[in-house]
């Protein structure tokens, strides 16, 4: 098995990446960016993060595994291979190495006993499902997958003005449900004394995100709550895919100020590398610590 991303003594956290996404601009992707404003951010944005020529935004995607005597949990799914994605085009019908990705670092899809999807957003749920005899079967057929009660409802509803959510909840959320292997939870579900659901709504409206609490160190998986490292330092961004901006700013500045003040590890789903680090005060808001120091502290 592969050395894990972090080991916090009782849980090993693994990252497992299927692709990086170039295509979203700053402009298009958060509706009140300021293209002035990125002369204030922190220069290391350059280019890992962002590419100011093209205004292109870098996002991983990416799922976290992670290990514990207990359980071993899959957080986020990705896009997924085979899925009818179009008008994305390089979403649609994918052959990607994701699975391969997870044997290489020790895993196997009937080791997992938990999916855990922080929404039902399409580029979240897609590895919950593979086409097996051209029907949509579970990808971990062990694992009871934990989906918000409140943001399944809502997903439900999506209908042809959303042509491809709507997609992905028929493909990589009804197979589940029917299966059997689905586990509707509310917020503040506890899954054992390690791991507790915060929703924290707005991206969507039952967006969640995964706690985990080892006597070594809290860490926060934290899905869509943040999406790019400028939101760090300007949090009033909320994305053009988000359903309430206003309250994802909410749920955004709140889970940054959690993080802050409780010296929490946070871990998003689509920050470039290196991935996940530490929510700092500084004069006049809140600065990003790199988990491997990368960045001036200063900024």
């Amino acid at each position: 098995m592969q050395k894990p991303f972090i080991d916090l003594g009782s849980a090993q956290i693994y990252r497992i990446e299927e692709s990086i996404d170039v295509s979203f601009t700053a402009r298009s992707f958060f509706p009140r960016f300021d293209p002035d404003s990125i002369t204030n951010l922190p220069p290391w944005l350059v280019p890992d993060h962002y590419h100011p020529e093209s205004d292109a935004l870098v996002l991983s995607m990416h799922s976290w595994v992670v290990k514990t005597e207990k359980h071993t949990i899959l957080v986020d799914a990705c896009v997924g291979n085979d899925k009818d994605r179009l008008p994305r085009a390089h979403w649609h019908r994918r052959q990607g190495d994701f699975l391969e990705r997870l044997r290489v670092i020790g895993f196997q899809p009937q080791d997992f006993d938990m999916v855990m999807c922080t929404h039902m957003h399409a580029d979240h749920v897609g590895w919950n499902t593979v086409l097996r005899d051209g029907q949509w079967v579970p990808t971990f057929p062990h694992a009871k997958y934990l989906f918000s009660r409140h943001e399944y409802e809502h997903a439900s509803t999506f209908e042809n003005t959303n042509p491809i959510m709507r997609k992905a909840f028929d493909d990589s959320i009804l197979p589940v449900v029917t299966s059997g292997q689905a586990l509707m939870i509310e917020d503040g579900y506890q899954v054992d004394d390690l791991f507790t659901v915060q929703l924290a709504p707005g991206h969507t409206p039952g967006n969640a995100m995964l706690k985990l609490q080892t006597p070594k160190q809290e860490a926060l998986f934290v899905g869509d709550v943040i999406h790019h490292p400028i939101q760090v330092y300007q949090p009033e961004l909320s994305t053009v895919a988000c359903y309430d901006p206003e309250l994802s700013y909410q749920s955004r500045l709140r889970m940054l100020n959690h993080c802050c003040e409780q010296h929490t590890l946070m871990l998003p789903a689509h920050f470039a590398a290196p991935h996940g680090g530490y929510i700092e005060e500084r004069s006049n808001g809140l600065k990003l610590r790199w988990l491997d120091g990368q960045g001036p502290s200063s900024l």
